[in-house]
């Protein structure tokens, strides 16, 4: 007997040792867990890249009169410019949202916003690639009509300036402007994944009473981005195109001179570095983050009979329906499958009638934007940067 009272102090001994090496890794555990393990933390870092998303957007469109006199473009081409972005974004976004939402959501649209960076960066390279810009001196009336010069096969016919002096980088020109058709592309084709991935990976984490204030405040930095490119285009627009390379105290041209051409590509570069550093933070997010252990939440889960408490969801509702194959299948039985649930989808007709209503309001809405600044220009007289604060001002309330 009094033997095995030692070996049982000794075992009962061993098993309080465990037991606290056991809770002191469970405490280096929680002490490990990194910041990018919270859905808040998320939220910034989305709502960061959604904000330099809407900035470059709409400083685009700020800009776009002082690219039609800088490259001697028409309407029609600026038009061509601004629908780029569209153009790169419709040719994805479908493959994007159905295969992006099994993988990793948060590097996709790390990716997407690198992208988006390098479209800014390439949208201000124009500037660099061609000749510093000259201007003529005296007065001019030939440039409010709004003609093309070269188009009359090198004829000056009498008035305005030498066409030759205007047309003779007129090749350089036309690369010039499929650089920006390109960057444009590249532009939407990066924002692909931001705005849906990064809507579905909040819900999916997040109770489904807290999903619409997250997602609200998502869109709501959505809506300050136009307002910020604006903004930002008027403080470019006022420094002249040239100033890092030439004095620009011997000018004798001001802003309000209809031959000042203002630094359009000083936005584009803060646009891409925005863009960049923003998109660096989703990389250190997980592809699903780990289900939340607040006090206070677990005391709320205690009171709340089961049917009402509501965990995280797995996924969105695409990936429940029963078409969709197995992750074992080729991507071309994958593919198949698209046609399948976009049916289902707009079978639904609440989600049919708000897609519908929302291609409206944007069909709307892009009809006149982008050449909304070139309208208060020339009918109220107003310069290019006075035309972008008084748009900026009225995007905000």
């Amino acid at each position: 007997m009094q033997g095995k009272k030692p070996g049982g102090s000794s075992g009962g001994g061993r098993s309080g040792e465990l037991q606290g090496d056991e809770a002191q890794r469970n405490k280096k555990k929680k002490k490990k867990v990194s910041c990018f393990s919270n859905i808040k933390i998320f939220l910034v870092s989305e709502c960061a890249l959604m904000l330099a998303q809407g900035t470059v957007g709409a400083y685009l469109v700020s800009v776009l009169t002082t690219l039609e006199r800088r490259f001697n473009l028409q309407s029609a081409d600026v038009g061509v410019i601004a629908s780029s972005f569209e153009i790169g974004n419709l040719a994805l976004i479908l493959f994007v949202s159905y295969f992006g939402a099994r993988g990793h959501r948060p590097r996709l649209i790390g990716c997407g916003g690198i992208v988006m960076a390098l479209g800014a960066l390439l949208s201000a390279l124009p500037e660099f690639l061609t000749h510093q810009y000259k201007y003529e001196a005296g007065e001019i009336r030939w440039g409010a009509e709004g003609r093309d010069v070269c188009a009359a096969n090198g004829s000056g016919g009498g008035e305005g300036p030498d066409p030759d002096l205007i047309c003779r980088n007129r090749t350089a020109t036309n690369m010039m402007y499929l650089l920006l058709i390109g960057a444009q592309v590249l532009l939407g084709i990066g924002a692909t994944p931001v705005q849906p991935l990064g809507v579905s990976y909040i819900d999916d984490h997040v109770r489904r009473k807290d999903s619409s204030l997250y997602i609200g405040i998502l869109f709501t930095m959505l809506v300050f981005g136009p307002a910020c490119g604006f903004i930002l285009g008027s403080f470019c627009t006022k420094i002249y195109v040239d100033a890092v390379f030439i004095d620009t105290s011997n000018l004798d041209i001001t802003p309000d001179d209809p031959r000042w051409i203002g630094a359009w590509w000083g936005g584009f570069l803060l646009c891409g570095a925005l863009l960049f550093f923003s998109s660096l933070l989703m990389f250190g997010f997980p592809q699903s983050l780990p289900p939340h252990s607040d006090p206070a939440m677990e005391s709320e889960q205690a009171m709340l009979p089961e049917r009402e408490y509501e965990r995280p969801k797995p996924s969105n509702g695409v990936l429940r329906h029963p078409l969709e194959p197995d992750s074992s299948a080729s991507c071309f039985q994958q593919l198949r499958v698209i046609p399948k649930v976009t049916k289902h989808l707009l079978s639904n007709p609440v989600f049919t009638c708000i897609i519908l209503a929302a291609c409206m309001e944007i069909a709307v809405v892009a009809g006149f934007a982008a050449f909304l600044g070139k309208y208060l220009e020339q009918q109220f007289n107003l310069t290019t940067s006075s035309a972008n604060q008084l748009l900026g001002e009225s995007i905000t309330p």
